[in-house]
């Protein structure tokens, strides 16, 4: 559309050009509601599920102002901006979780094929264990004959808390936890403030009026406790107060991110200043990931390492305990 392309034609080489069967019928449905005389926002709407508010407004907005290759670029932009984010946690997140994984394999595997063998062996040979030795052979025992009550005591506990931390009061107190938890607290922190502050540049830079881009950044947003200061920003700013003077009366926006909007207000360019807050934030958010997940590949290799070599230290000391016997 940018190159001048109709957004009709647009719609064609997009269908045209993508290899997904599921994709190419969305776009072709989407053509058809244009042709049908819908605008391209009415378009999208007919499919909330794949586009939201955001989608939908931002597009709104560039139809009504005559930008909507502009607006849609933003939008691009903004998504994959996202993505980024995303996928930066996830890859950075495998190696960390293999590590983990295959410890626990082998704990597993120790604990209940190898460990039942020697217990056998020492009850055969009616030979006395070292109280290291008989309480991992006790345990291999106990997991072996009652795994299936141990799985279903698990599951039970697992679905328990997903059922309670769904009732309005228990997200609450979650969130609010969470929040302050040491390390994991501001790392949740700032990816809700990166996502909220992108979210609110890229609808002011696209035209969307403040008050209805604050409602919808408000839908983005995942922590309870965040959402009930964009909230009380909404009713702020309708009573005509600034974005920076809220967000100083609530200690979950950090100074940095204060002074900046505030400084976006005085410029008028509180659109830029958000999304280059956003970029500050993400960026530290892939140091912090980074660091952090460099810390647990070691403490989880000693910690695997610690479990596993006590296992096999205590076989071995039942081991040379019938060698001493035996001389």
């Amino acid at each position: 559309m940018e190159a001048g392309v109709p957004l009709e034609r647009s719609m064609t080489v997009i269908a045209d050009s993508t290899d997904k069967p599921a994709v190419k019928e969305l776009v072709t449905t989407i053509r058809r509601d244009i042709q049908g005389g819908k605008g391209l926002s009415g378009a999208l709407s007919n499919h909330p599920a794949l586009f939201d508010k955001l989608y939908v407004n931002m597009v709104t907005v560039g139809e009504m102002g005559g930008v909507l290759p502009e607006v849609l670029r933003r939008l691009g932009t903004f998504l994959e901006r996202s993505r980024q984010i995303r996928r930066f946690i996830l890859t950075s997140s495998i190696y960390p979780g293999m590590l983990l994984l295959v410890g626990i394999l082998s704990i597993t595997i120790l604990v209940t094929f190898v460990v039942p063998k020697f217990g056998q062996i020492f009850k055969d040979l009616n030979q006395p264990m070292p109280l290291a030795t008989e309480l991992i052979v006790n345990a291999s025992s106990f997991i072996k004959d009652w795994w299936w009550l141990i799985t279903l005591f698990i599951a039970t506990l697992g679905i328990g808390l997903y059922t309670s931390f769904r009732t309005p009061n228990s997200k609450i107190w979650w969130d609010k936890t969470l929040l302050h938890l040491p390390i994991v607290g501001g790392m949740l922190l700032r990816m809700e403030l990166a996502r909220l502050t992108r979210t609110l540049g890229t609808l002011l830079e696209s035209g969307v009026p403040i008050l209805s881009s604050i409602s919808l950044a408000s839908d983005v947003l995942k922590n309870s406790q965040i959402r009930a200061q964009m909230e009380l920003m909404y009713k702020g700013v309708r009573q005509g107060k600034t974005l920076s003077q809220i967000m100083k009366q609530s200690s979950l926006f950090p100074a940095l991110v204060v002074h900046l909007v505030s400084i976006g207000e005085e410029t008028g360019d509180m659109g830029k200043m958000l999304l280059k807050v956003a970029d500050d934030l993400e960026e530290k958010i892939q140091h912090d990931t980074k660091l952090y997940l460099s810390m647990v590949e070691p403490v989880t290799i000693v910690v695997m390492g610690l479990l596993i070599g006590g296992i096999i230290l205590s076989m071995l000391l039942a081991i040379f305990g019938i060698n001493d016997v035996s001389l």
